[in-house]
């Protein structure tokens, strides 16, 4: 295995394990009442994002 290919896996990895912490934080934020704290959603979201952007490259240079 080359080093692109195991990059792209983690960062793939990564991306979905975010986005599963975003969505479980954001179905967690709709069910309380009253003031939440949403750091942990607001900072899985972009870096969801981000993992995505950086196993999309990776996978072009395979």
């Amino acid at each position: 295995m080359n080093m692109t290919f195991i990059l792209m896996l983690l960062t793939l990895f990564l991306s979905l394990v975010h986005f599963s912490y975003g969505y479980k934080e954001a179905i967690r934020i709709s069910n309380e009442e009253g003031p939440v704290h949403g750091l942990s959603l607001i900072l899985s979201v972009p870096l969801g994002f981000a993992f995505a952007i950086l196993s999309s490259t990776f996978s072009q240079q395979l």
